[in-house]
């Protein structure tokens, strides 16, 4: 007992010594973030289990690169936390897995986990200095995603924010990097005598702090301003000297991206060939990487530039990979519009290949800024509903509670029951607000990906695990594919009907069996219950929105979630629709075309 008591001083001054080597890029930092996760699952705390997960997750973002294993850890420290245990923790979780994802290039996924920070830190009263210099963070990479991404919303609104709190708690380091990503933002304007001189400004600042990286980091966005106002040898020169400094210190995300610049500057002075040599290094460092948002630029840049030295089924070759990177990102309207475009190109004469690379270039950049644009605003709706529509609610919950312990012992029983029926509403109307921001965001931004509907269902079990021990369900699966589809929506639809299947059931044992069966060329699933079953009247009526067969009384509920799942199925261009299940209770049956599924295996293909 002892030595956990001596215990938590030395592993509070670890976790900062660790922080501090990882921002740094020091390899030093895993062994020590290592060792705190030893030293933390010693004390069988959470908070320090997830203090060394979040190092942990730092280091794996900032110095190894390795995003993915950055966002695991990332989602599996918030899973031990929620924001009154760990507040501080919790927002330094979602800057780096805001990082993790912009460098990987999923720009949505790092908008939503920076909006989740900044809401968390500007929804309190007072910050201190600490918390004060991370909303100052999580404004300049909001504005640094944005501004990349070409979204251009608020971009420079947050980052002028960033400037400024930088200057008021005199944090050279960020303010020097805000006046870099200001220079972005007069280079998106085309100013670049501008961004010019304020990179020298953060220069001097590196300068004068003697900050290597950060000197690095500078000189590589002057080369790229030179690069603009075609001062090639000065652009090389900048350049050359922050590959230096990345390429000794094993930086790969910024020696890969300075080599797309210094590609672009070389083939520009004359040297085509080796430029072309500079972007298909940098292509290889981004797969390794995967980061297919700087790939897609590699790949673009490879198309124009192969083209123009003549060899067009190059040229051919990385406008292909370009279009595919691009389907990755968007959803499947976008996939439509440049599958359409490539066949458009295909059949024009090969004469003509260079102009009509070009010109299918600048319409596919237009159409996908709008749609991103769109799919931008969405999310912006959800995130203002899910504040400003919950805070009244807060506030009643909050009044409601002060005014309980007011009353304290001369509270009458009636008072009592009339304040839990508002606290009961509150709750009520602040779950039917979360179900509708989960309707509206279906069709937002789906992630298609390869998805085990089995383990789809391991999942669910786990999530309902407290319900069905407390009913003594089971659920039976068989033969389910895995398919293509939005994994997070999948779990969605299936919870939505099993947990209904639990819940609206009298049964001793209810029972929910989840199977799979191919007709010709669609793929039915079907989830049937033995539970109270739904009347041949009301089957059509249960998808509409808050529409509920029982009073909140005799089930809990919004009346919202068997909506989503019709949402979710239409979306994916299934059916949905209510059967009586010969067994008694229900069988919800949906239908996906077949070309959804992936590898059915022998026994599937047979059953």
């Amino acid at each position: 007992m002892g030595e956990l008591l001596i215990l938590a001083p030395d592993l509070d001054k670890m976790i900062l010594e660790a922080e501090s080597l990882s921002e740094r890029r020091n390899p030093e930092g895993l062994p020590l973030a290592e060792e705190v996760m030893r030293l933390a699952l010693q004390t069988g705390e959470l908070k320090y289990i997830a203090a060394a997960n979040y190092l942990l997750a730092f280091y794996y973002c900032l110095v190894a690169n390795d995003y993915d294993k950055a966002i695991q850890l990332c989602n599996a420290g918030l899973n031990k936390l929620n924001e009154d245990e760990g507040a501080e923790l919790c927002y330094k979780f979602y800057m780096t897995l805001g990082n993790a994802y912009q460098l990987k290039g999923e720009v949505f996924s790092a908008q939503e986990s920076y909006m989740k920070g900044l809401k968390q830190l500007e929804s309190r009263k007072t910050l201190d200095k600490k918390e004060i210099g991370y909303l100052a963070s999580f404004y300049y990479n909001a504005s640094v995603l944005l501004n990349s991404s070409e979204l251009e919303i608020s971009a420079e609104e947050y980052l002028i924010k960033a400037i400024k709190i930088y200057e008021e708690i005199d944090n050279s380091f960020r303010l020097s990097k805000s006046y870099v990503a200001y220079a972005g933002i007069f280079e998106s304007k085309g100013m670049y005598v501008e961004a010019i001189e304020i990179l020298f400004k953060a220069l001097k600042i590196d300068q004068r702090k003697n900050d290597l990286y950060s000197m690095a980091l500078t000189k590589a966005n002057l080369g790229i301003q030179l690069l603009r106002i075609h001062k090639l040898e000065e652009a090389s020169e900048y350049l050359t000297e922050a590959l230096q400094y990345f390429s000794a210190n094993n930086m790969q995300y910024e020696t890969a991206r300075v080599k797309i610049d210094l590609g672009e500057t070389v083939f520009a002075s004359g040297r085509k060939k080796e430029g072309i040599r500079e972007l298909l290094d940098a292509e290889e460092m981004f797969i390794k990487l995967d980061n297919k948002r700087e790939l897609s630029m590699v790949h673009q840049l490879l198309a124009n530039f192969v083209a123009e030295v003549g060899d067009f089924k190059g040229a051919l070759h990385y406008q292909r990979k370009y279009t595919e990177s691009l389907r990755y990102f968007f959803n499947i309207e976008k996939t439509n519009a440049l599958t359409r475009v490539k066949k458009e190109f295909e059949t024009e004469q090969r004469e003509k290949e260079t102009a009509l690379l070009k010109e299918k270039n600048e319409e596919i950049k237009l159409y996908v800024h709008k749609l991103e644009n769109s799919n931008n605003e969405l999310k912006q709706f959800a995130h203002v509903a899910s504040h400003d529509l919950r805070e009244p609610l807060r506030m009643v919950n909050s009044y409601m509670n002060l005014l309980k312990r007011s009353l304290h012992e001369s509270i009458t029983p009636q008072q009592n029951e009339f304040i839990g029926f508002a606290l009961d509403g509150s709750k009520r109307m602040e779950q039917l607000i979360m179900d509708l921001l989960r309707l509206a965001k279906v069709d937002a931004n789906p992630h298609i990906q390869p998805v085990k509907l089995q383990s789809v269902v391991d999942e669910i079990k786990l999530n309902l695990e407290a319900l069905m021990k407390e009913r003594g369900a089971q659920i039976i699966t068989t033969g389910l594919p895995e398919i293509m589809a939005d994994r997070t929506q999948m779990l969605q639809l299936f919870q939505n009907i099993i947990g209904n299947g639990i819940k609206y059931n009298e049964n001793a044992t209810p029972v929910i069996r989840v199977k799979c069966v191919r007709k010709k060329d669609e793929l039915e699933i079907s989830i049937s219950d033995n539970g109270i079953g739904i009347p041949q009247n009301h089957r059509e009526k249960v998808f509409e929105i808050f529409q509920r067969l029982h009073t909140a009384r005799e089930y809990s509920g919004t009346g919202i979630g068997l909506s989503i799942c019709r949402k979710i199925v239409d979306s994916m261009n299934g059916k949905i629709w209510v059967e009586d299940n010969p067994e008694g209770g229900t069988t919800f049956k949906f239908v996906f075309k077949q070309t959804i599924e992936l590898k059915p295996t022998i026994s599937d293909l047979t059953a």
